[in-house]
């Protein structure tokens, strides 16, 4: 038997990232869990209307998305924790600028360079719809093929109802290798 939770958010665990954006020409940082894809050359950045940052990217269209792992995390849990309003964070994390102009973290695995393409506000949130301008790997974390080898970037994954981080598990397989597992009955 199921037990009706009502309407709660349960689709987790997500991906921590780490937010980058100019404001004010400093970077800021602000840790963002609420990231999907909504395409194939597409991603959405979900924030608090009342975040520090999403000044910065409404006011220059460029920001950037980067995967967090365990040695990041105390980091970017700080820069999570504190507002950017109350603190400078420009120094948190060594940078290089983008070609867009947004900061990329030296020490981030991964990340995606991002322009904001639209906006889509509901009450409390701002979710920039975000095209995909450079995805930025460390070598050492790619495969044989140059793609990026997830066991070797071991995301953080975070978890809302408990409010909590995650390892990243064990890889079970290629996607397709399933299809056959499951035969119906004739």
């Amino acid at each position: 038997m199921k037990k009706n939770l009502g309407s709660m958010l349960a689709l987790y665990p997500l991906p921590a990232t780490l937010v980058g954006a100019m404001v004010d020409g400093k970077p800021t940082w602000l840790e963002v869990a609420h990231v999907g894809i909504i395409g194939h050359d597409r991603i959405m950045v979900s924030s608090m209307k009342s975040h520090f940052t999403n000044q910065g990217i409404r006011a220059t269209g460029g920001l950037t998305v980067s995967l967090v792992d365990e040695a990041l995390l105390p980091r970017v849990a700080y820069v999570g924790a504190h507002s950017g309003k109350k603190v400078d964070k420009s120094g948190v994390f060594a940078w290089e600028a983008a070609k867009n102009g947004a900061p990329v973290p030296v020490d981030a695995p991964l990340t995606l360079v991002c322009n904001v393409e639209d906006i889509y506000e509901t009450e409390t949130f701002d979710n920039f719809i975000c095209s995909i301008a450079a995805t930025l790997v460390d070598e050492d974390k790619l495969d044989d093929a140059g793609k990026p080898d997830y066991e070797k970037l071991a995301p953080v994954l975070f978890e809302f109802p408990t409010y909590s981080y995650l390892a990243c598990g064990k890889k079970l397989g290629p996607c397709l290798s399933f299809k056959d597992a499951y035969q119906p009955e004739a």
